[in-house]
């Protein structure tokens, strides 16, 4: 079992840094009454009704107005764990030349662990060739205060794994950006239909905590999204986590992206189940919100990616991970987004990604994000995880 830490309040001292926290205040001050709270949520939210008055409640799987809110405006923490392997490279350049360019208050924290005795790595995976080539990379597309190096030993006991979770937990970060397979290429850490994923990845998702994952297949900076529409394709279901992959989906997309959530109907379904209905519901009113937000609010900035729900019908002898990736497939997807609640999970003894999740994850030739999601009341995310500005924080394995 482990036990979830939430995130320290620090956050790198940036000009813009407290913008996030203002239109989160200023939204909710514009709500002064608890009724026009709950008239605005349950305006949002899919209607559903429980005892004999008939009364409006919100669905167990929404996540609340504010936290959606909070999500897709707050300053970000990236994190990348860099070992010089082709797809932690791509990497480097999808953070330097994508993200740190159109999120002009993101802050990155790129961490490497080295090992002296490895003296047989290629030259440009050696730590000093690394931190060059990593320095010049970022210092040629943004600001040194918008980003830190941090290369540290392995430690004589415990795992690299580890080691980059104690960084991401000090940090804390929001999003933590891995290659799939690390120098060593696929490792016999998870198995599932052939596919395996590496120690660090998998260690990585059992313990980031609140962090999302972004794992880099790519191997080739050409096959990423610069400069083009990115496909994202969202597994979808009435976990929060789900929702929580879509607002993930929302917040790393830019204007002209594509977001298709997918629910995957089974093969003898020949009606829609109340589940089904209730899926469609649910998202489809998520979406309708932001073609009518008002010009002020927070979700009238992401008009402009184009969003949709879709169901897919399983086919004979197909598995619901079968499903998913072939929609992926048919609509070239450049990335899938699954969402997962690992604290929880590990802490029942479970796998930290759900067993669908996993093999869409793994059966996708592309990139993935797999989206955490800690379920707190908004008073809660305010305090720990909606940060305010401070000093940089020390990292970890100093």
């Amino acid at each position: 079992n482990i036990a979830v830490a939430l995130p320290r309040t620090e956050l790198p001292r940036e000009t813009g840094q407290g913008t996030a926290r203002t239109k989160r205040q200023t939204f909710i001050e514009a709500s002064k009454s608890p009724t026009q709270d709950l008239q605005r949520e349950m305006a949002m939210a899919p209607a559903k009704t429980t005892g004999t008055s008939g009364e409006k409640v919100m669905p167990s799987g929404w996540i609340d107005t504010t936290l959606c809110e909070a999500v897709l405006t707050k300053d970000l923490r990236w994190f990348l764990a860099l070992d010089g392997s082709a797809s932690s490279m791509t990497g480097l350049h999808y953070l330097a030349d994508h993200i740190l360019q159109i999120d002009k208050t993101a802050y990155l924290l790129v961490f490497h662990v080295y090992d002296e005795a490895k003296t047989y790595l290629p030259v440009s995976c050696q730590k000093d060739a690394l931190y060059t080539t990593t320095d010049a990379t970022l210092t040629g597309s943004v600001s040194s205060k918008r980003y830190r190096l941090h290369w540290v030993s392995k430690k004589s006991s415990g795992s690299t794994g580890h080691q980059i979770c104690e960084a991401i937990q000090g940090l804390p970060a929001d999003y933590v950006v891995m290659g799939f397979h690390g120098l060593k290429g696929r490792k016999d850490y998870y198995d599932v239909l052939g596919g395996k994923i590496s120690t660090n990845v998998s260690i990585a998702m059992a313990q980031g905590n609140s962090s999302s994952l972004v794992c880099i297949k790519d191997e080739e900076v050409a096959k990423m999204p610069f400069g083009r529409k990115a496909v994202w394709v969202v597994s979808a279901n009435l976990n929060k986590s789900s929702m929580k992959a879509v607002l993930d989906a929302l917040r790393l997309s830019k204007p002209g992206d594509e977001i298709h959530a997918v629910y995957v109907k089974g093969f003898m379904e020949w009606e829609d189940s109340d589940y089904t209905l209730e899926v469609r519901k649910r998202f489809e009113s998520f979406f309708k919100t932001f073609e009518e937000a008002e010009a002020q609010d927070v979700f009238s900035k992401f008009r402009d990616r184009k969003m949709q729900f879709a169901f897919v019908p399983k086919q004979k002898r197909e598995t619901t991970a079968d499903s998913v990736v072939r929609y992926a497939d048919e609509v070239e997807a450049d990335w899938i987004v699954v969402g997962a609640n690992a604290a929880d999970r590990v802490a029942r003894g479970k796998k930290p990604v759900g067993t669908v999740s996993l093999q869409i994850c793994l059966q996708f030739d592309r990139n993935f994000v797999v989206s955490n999601w800690i379920d707190v009341s908004s008073r809660i995310y305010d305090q720990y995880i909606a940060r305010t500005n401070s000093d940089p924080p020390a990292v970890a394995g100093a």
